[in-house]
């Protein structure tokens, strides 16, 4: 059996690994979802068959002896057959404690349109084969450096926590979502999250210790996006978002538990403040190894926020640190001015 023909295994990600398991269908490859546990293996089947039609998925319990590719969490590595590419989705800090690290990268695969890569310590033929999958699918790719977090993830954990905070001191998410898709964010963040899933960024919170209080509560709920048919939107029927009422009582029953006090925003105003807060996130990442178009296609991609450089250079230094600081009095950790807004805008054209 040649590696073409070897079936790529999706172990233990649930519907996290939805849009995966559609790129790898249409590039005509095999895939084989193991949910060890029988319960989520009928759930993940009967969601993958509505999603996916007479596609080559087989969802089951038991690992096949011999995989071209085998993707996890890094808690799983044990579990790969011997002799493959392992992909872990946690990020690059898994792979210096990992258990097979000349077979093993990281990768984050939650938006297909960028993937994100980190080869630690793996060998020359897994970095090989680790690109020939990216290839596979169709996406950009960046080599991320960092060791402990993809610079794309950061971009998009600040964005959800910007969005996050928001809701909580007024803005109808809806509302912010439409917003942001004028200030120039395509698709609207919210309904971008929806599609990936919000498990995801869920599942990283978790592993790092972080919370947000409006997201985690909808997950915990069942809200995980338009797999499930309800997140951050209501999807009636497979189809269209559509404004879902109760998400506002959600968001007003959590700031009150917290003492969350409203402020007086507009959803412009409020739309503003992501941007902003976005180009503050990016000022942290500047460095000699994130070059100004790398960062572009990354916030691009990420958080569909286009020419990322050209929209900070928009804006001057004062009035920048100016409304930064007015933002902070509502969260001072999200928009804080950051030390190095000097050097984001002269890297802008």
């Amino acid at each position: 059996m040649t590696t073409l023909s070897l079936p790529h295994v999706l172990y233990d990600l649930g519907t996290t690994s939805l849009k995966l398991i559609e790129a790898l269908v249409a590039a005509g490859r095999t895939v084989v979802v193991v949910e060890p546990n029988p319960h989520d293996a009928a759930r993940m089947g009967d969601i993958v068959q509505r999603r996916l039609r007479d596609a080559h998925v087989t969802v089951g319990t038991v690992i096949p002896d011999r995989c071209a590719g085998f993707v996890c969490r890094g808690c799983d590595v044990t579990h790969a057959p011997r002799k493959t590419l392992i992909v872990v989705v946690d990020g690059p800090e898994i792979l210096g404690d990992g258990s097979r690290p000349l077979e093993t990268v990281a990768m984050d695969v939650s938006h297909m349109s960028m993937v994100e890569v980190a080869f630690g310590a793996a060998s020359q033929a897994t970095r090989s084969a680790a690109i020939d999958l990216i290839g596979l699918l169709g996406c950009a790719c960046s080599v991320s450096q960092r060791t402990d977090v993809f610079e794309g993830t950061i971009l998009q954990d600040a964005a959800l926590a910007m969005i996050d905070r928001l809701t909580l001191v007024g803005c109808l998410p809806w509302e912010l979502d439409e917003a942001l898709e004028q200030t120039g964010f395509a698709p609207g963040i919210l309904k971008a999250q929806d599609d990936v899933g919000l498990e995801v960024a869920f599942g990283r919170r978790q592993a790092g210790g972080q919370h947000l209080l409006v997201a985690d509560r909808m997950v915990r709920e069942g809200r995980l996006g338009r797999s499930v048919g309800v997140g951050w939107y209501r999807y009636p029927g497979g189809g269209g978002a559509v404004v879902d009422p109760l998400i506002e009582d959600l968001i007003v029953e959590e700031a009150r538990f917290a003492g969350i006090r409203a402020v007086p925003m507009t959803p412009a105003q409020a739309a503003e403040a992501v941007l902003l807060g976005m180009i503050n996130a990016a000022a942290k990442l500047v460095s000699e190894n994130m070059t100004r178009e790398n960062l572009d296609r990354l916030a691009l991609h990420k958080i569909g926020l286009a020419n990322m450089h050209q929209r900070a250079a928009e804006v001057s230094l004062s009035v920048l640190r100016t409304k930064l600081g007015t933002l902070a009095r509502i969260d001072a950790d999200l928009w804080g001015p950051a030390d190095n807004l000097t050097r984001l805008l002269k890297t802008s054209p």
